[in-house]
């Protein structure tokens, strides 16, 4: 391990500020708004796509996935105003391409297995290898970052008991709930959240079943956009297409928002599914008569999250606290488990530093 001062020259690379915008390098803000020339976003989700307007307004460009800049539009997340601003501003980067920001910074995009066109970022800056993992399950599709110097991380399940020993076999489950849904009753109602719908939707699918989507409009848009960048879906229509685009008794798998999972048809005609990521018991589980709600996260659990450190052996984990999660119980794991690792944004980031100098605590 370095030492305190080592570990302290680290911290002046990186900042978290409590609006989330995280700091990497010296002109690069990713995921939140802060006064930079370049602001990056890892996804489109709304809670990294804080201060996007003032980001619009005030950076030079904001780069991303193509298919995530392509997401924010669909999703309308930009104000009508502001998309010219947006559309010249915006840069998007593959996976593995990379950008000479100035001659001490570099910027690279990783992918990240979250939802369609998430990626990690990383940089080089002035000898330093920085990363941010962003929101990312662990799997076959995460490129985990290796020997950086800092890494930065989420911690939406940093808590112990957020672990999912059952996790692979969900998607198989869900298919098969779907299945016996559609053979049940005919309609089967999906209900998640913008990007796990998207998920659903590639997992059904996968798994052979075949059934015409019925999707509301932001959904329906989104979906579009996917296909545009080769993810198949097919076979998906507008909700208001639905009357005429299927005959009487057809089956059909109609995916919501989860915010109209509360009002719901209870009535059995019907066959719903709520897709959650915060049940850690069972795969799955029975809400009432005609309703199922099933274990479909699109996050590490706390194994992951110590895994992909584990697998990348950084020299410093900065944890995220600003978004949803425990920080410091995972904090607390991987400074057990041998690695130096602090929570921000804190009051405290230097004095957390004394648990990693030389190895040991004080």
């Amino acid at each position: 391990m370095l030492s305190t001062g080592n570990y302290a020259r680290l911290l002046e690379s990186i900042n978290i500020r409590e609006n989330g915008a995280i700091i990497l390098g010296e002109n690069i803000s990713i995921d939140g708004y802060a006064e930079k020339p370049v602001r990056v976003i890892t996804h489109a989700h709304v809670d990294h796509l804080g201060g996007l307007e003032e980001s619009i307004k005030y950076s030079k460009m904001i780069i991303a996935t193509s298919i995530t800049l392509d997401l924010i539009e669909s999703l309308n997340y930009v104000d009508k105003y502001l998309l010219p601003y947006y559309r010249l501003k915006k840069k998007p980067l593959n996976y593995k391409e990379c950008l000479v920001i100035d001659d001490n910074e570099t910027l690279c995009l990783f992918q990240a297995s979250h939802i369609p066109g998430a990626a990690q970022v990383y940089v080089e800056y002035r000898e330093l290898r920085l990363g941010y993992t962003g929101d990312f399950k662990l799997d076959g599709k995460t490129q985990v970052m290796k020997d950086l110097d800092v890494l930065v991380m989420e911690s939406t399940y940093g808590n112990p008991n957020y672990r999912r020993p059952f996790k692979d076999g969900v998607p198989e489950l869900f298919a098969s709930l779907v299945e016996e849904g559609l053979y049940r009753y005919k309609r089967v109602y999906v209900y998640g959240y913008h990007g796990k719908v998207q998920e659903a939707m590639i997992i059904l699918r996968e798994k052979g079943i075949e059934a015409p989507f019925i999707l509301p409009s932001k959904i329906y848009h989104s979906t579009r956009v996917l296909e545009k960048y080769g993810i198949k879906i097919g076979n998906y229509m507008h909700e208001e297409d639905m009357l005429r685009g299927l005959n009487p008794g057809e089956k059909a798998v109609i995916f919501k928002h989860m915010n109209v999972a509360e009002y719901r048809r209870l009535d059995g005609s019907a066959l719903h599914i709520v897709l959650s990521g915060w049940e850690f018991n069972k795969p799955f589980r029975r809400i009432d008569d005609y309703t199922y709600l099933v274990a479909l996260s699109d996050h590490a659990d706390f194994d992951d999250l110590v895994e992909y450190v584990r697998r990348g052996e950084p020299k410093l984990v900065v944890i995220d606290a600003s978004r949803e999660g425990d920080a410091w119980s995972l904090r607390n794991a991987l400074i057990e488990a041998g690695y130096c690792a602090i929570v921000m944004p804190s009051a405290n980031p230097l004095e957390q530093l004394n648990k990693c100098s030389g190895g040991t605590s004080t």
